[in-house]
């Protein structure tokens, strides 16, 4: 997630120096088959141009609302996982230490595998589908904001029994085992009078809460942007940049002929505008593919560990992420 207040000039260059060579060449094809190849007729009216135009704008315009909306989601999905786990560690610590158990351990126990669940879903979260971006953009990106990335198991190492973590091997949902075994432990405390049964209620219902929370974050990893309307976006983009540059032929010859050099930058303009705003929809599709854009899981997942470890009072806190590049991850 970029967090300065503006986009960095050289971030907008990368994003839009193939946008602006694109119309570059439409721009000059359209001069040069007029002028030296004398084709007057592909100097269209500027009505049908304007109408496809029109229609590609509401069109991205649906789109990049469908993507924010996406992205969005998934921001307060994690949000909802922050208050949640926060919960989560509050209210069972006060609920053991209000029946008087004498072993604290349990605490400890069930919130390190707290923070193992964080962990295993942010790995989950960071996987590749065959539908996100594979362009080299796109992976500078995430070799640039991942580079200090640790393995799963090294990250839930420190925080599950050797038992446990044996037990894992070879499961297909880390997260969802985790959550699991959460459960079994609740049910032990139950059984051993640690918690009574008000509290036990109140519990498993904060780790239900986990399992929709993550439940949700999996919906919107594992379902891409309706395809139809991805590509149909792409399609229209490219149809009204490729016209552009003939529909404004006209527009100029009535100016005068000597005129004609300045369709080249114009159109640079209008079509930098519309495919940039296709482009800012195209990479906010998938909001945990690890892009600029992003949302910054690794650091919430970091957040919700400080805080966790300090309800425990251990003295070896992790430090915050900083920004990289001006960006979260």
């Amino acid at each position: 997630m970029y967090i300065k207040r503006h986009l960095s000039p050289l971030i907008v260059y990368y994003y839009s120096w193939r946008m602006a060579l694109f119309s570059l060449v439409t721009g000059l094809m359209a001069v040069f088959v007029y002028s030296y190849l004398d084709w007057k007729w592909v100097a269209i009216p500027w009505l049908p141009v304007s109408l496809v135009g029109t229609a590609t704008a509401f069109f991205v315009g649906f789109k990049n609302n469908q993507s924010y909306d996406r992205s969005w989601e998934a921001r307060k999905i994690w949000g909802s996982i922050t208050n949640n786990s926060r919960s989560f560690g509050a209210a069972l610590r006060a609920f053991v230490s209000e029946n008087g158990l004498a072993d604290a351990s349990d605490t400890r126990v069930i919130i390190y595998r707290h923070i193992a669940w964080l962990y295993a879903l942010k790995h989950a979260m960071w996987q590749r589908t065959s539908w996100e971006h594979e362009d080299r953009a796109s992976k500078r990106q995430r070799d640039t904001l991942r580079s200090s990335q640790i393995a799963c198991e090294i990250e839930m190492e420190k925080y599950l029994p050797i038992d446990e973590q044996i037990a894992l091997k070879g499961k297909k949902n880390l997260s969802t085992q985790i959550l699991d075994k959460q459960s079994q432990h609740l049910a032990k405390l139950r059984l051993t009078g640690s918690v009574d049964a008000f509290q036990h209620v109140a519990l498993q219902n904060l780790i239900s809460s986990l399992y929709d929370e993550q439940g949700k974050s999996e919906r919107i990893k594992n379902t891409p942007f309706p395809r139809q309307y991805a590509t149909t976006s792409n399609l229209f983009i490219f149809v009204f940049m490729t016209l552009l540059p003939f529909g404004l032929l006209p527009q100029f010859l009535e100016l005068g002929e000597r005129y004609m050099l300045l369709l080249i930058p114009l159109n640079m303009i209008v079509s930098w505008v519309f495919m940039f705003m296709e482009y800012v929809g195209d990479i906010s599709e998938n909001p945990f593919e690890g892009l600029l854009n992003d949302i910054p899981v690794g650091t919430i997942v970091r957040n919700i560990e400080i805080d966790m470890i300090d309800m425990l009072g251990d003295e070896q806190v992790p430090e915050k992420i900083q920004p990289h590049y001006g960006a979260l991850f």
